[in-house]
């Protein structure tokens, strides 16, 4: 809805950053009236990103948000697209509980390593990172091929709990 945003925020199931916020805001431009004008505090990231994929919606809630952070070279954009759209996500999508995945290429970043590429995976629980779909989908030679390369095997991977007293619909200024 123009002129909205919805807020989620989690809380970090193992190690640092300890917690995150999702803000999904309609277009681009709402983001940058957004943006705030001073630099973050000192141990927190912002990202800005548009959205290049969406599973699509699903009925009920996730529990665990699993974010995927990729520093990828241009010259290996292309395939990475390809290799998400075409082999892992569907292969992830089949897991029960893999309730949805959206995928963001970086447009601004401060505070943090600068990522390019982002996944967000909605999850109805951690249990489901130990699926056979799962391991399944981290076992093709598609993927051994991208895991040859130092910039994948620096992904980040950082899982996160729900916590849905602190989600909130927002209206934007």
């Amino acid at each position: 809805m123009p002129g909205s945003r919805t807020r989620a925020r989690y809380r970090a199931l193992a190690g640092p950053p300890a917690t995150a916020t999702v803000d999904y805001f309609a277009d681009l431009a709402e983001v940058e009236a957004q943006a705030p004008r001073s630099a973050v505090p000192t141990g927190v990231a912002r990202y800005v990103c548009t959205e290049s994929q969406d599973s699509g919606p699903y009925a009920g809630a996730h529990q665990v948000l699993m974010i995927v952070a990729f520093e990828v070279p241009p010259a290996r954009t292309e395939e990475v697209e390809r290799w998400y759209c075409e082999e892992h996500g569907p292969m992830l999508l089949r897991a029960p509980g893999w309730l949805r995945m959206r995928r963001y290429r970086l447009h601004a970043g401060c505070g943090g390593r600068l990522w390019t590429h982002l996944a967000l995976h909605e999850l109805r629980d951690a249990a489901v990172l130990d699926s056979a779909e799962r391991a399944l989908a981290r076992s093709t030679p598609w993927r051994a091929r991208l895991e040859q390369e130092s910039w994948f095997a620096q992904a980040g991977r950082f899982v996160y709990e729900y916590r849905p007293e602190h989600a909130e619909g927002v209206a934007a200024c």
